[in-house]
């Protein structure tokens, strides 16, 4: 990736949120009675960094960030299962609250991570393709119309998978809309901050890119 001045800070911060969401996303609170996962107050930055990345640099840069926040995931699992199995000291007495939290992980990152790259690719693609198509017009909607794509697939991916038998099947559905509708919504929130970030980021790093010839294949690092 060429030298910007600001996105190794946009890299680090997306890689942040992706990795908190590891240990913290099969916690379930109720959202108007509804089972959602807590993580819905804070993985939409995933995303809003995503938008930015996309607008201002590329897809092609926002997609290899994203392989950086499934490697740093992976990691993080790999460490998480050598603290399970490590044997604990004969004094510590709650080693199997380290071993409850921590072993639900794979599955999470597993189905989160699946989640994640669909969701995240379906919003910069779409994001990409938009700029073409209306030549840099419509900021506002292009966001919002992304968003809206890469959160429905990512949470139905994530809830399907990765909470499947944790929240009751009668009220998959309902969580998966209302966890969708409220990530959304604290998109829509910060949505302001995004575009005048999205604004100075062009006019401080000299760039604006159009992805008229990128090669748009997700497994592409």
């Amino acid at each position: 990736m060429q030298n910007y001045k600001f996105l190794n800070y946009i890299v680090l911060w997306n890689v942040f949120f992706a990795i908190i969401c590891i240990p913290t996303a099969g916690k379930l609170i109720d959202v108007m009675g509804i089972p959602l996962s807590i993580s819905i107050y804070y993985f939409p930055f995933v995303y809003i960094f995503a938008d930015i990345m996309t607008e201002v640099y590329g897809y092609a840069v926002a997609r290899r960030v994203l392989w950086y926040c499934i490697f740093a995931q992976v990691s993080v699992i790999a460490i998480f299962e050598f603290v399970i199995f490590y044997p604990p000291s004969a004094v510590m007495t709650n080693n199997q609250s380290y071993v409850d939290v921590l072993s639900a992980a794979p599955r999470l990152v597993l189905s989160g991570t699946v989640a994640m790259f669909t969701g995240d690719i379906a919003n910069n693609y779409v994001l990409a393709k938009m700029k073409v198509w209306t030549s840099g017009r419509y900021m506002s909607a292009r966001f919002v119309i992304s968003t809206l794509c890469g959160q429905v697939v990512n949470t139905a991916v994530f809830y399907i998978f990765g909470l499947w038998g944790m929240i009751p099947a009668r009220l998959l559905t309902k969580s998966i809309v209302v966890a969708s509708l409220t990530k959304v919504s604290l998109e829509l929130l910060l949505l302001p901050v995004t575009l005048k970030a999205s604004l100075w980021l062009k006019k401080i790093e000299n760039v604006d890119y159009f992805d008229k010839e990128t090669n748009f294949n997700p497994l592409r690092f």
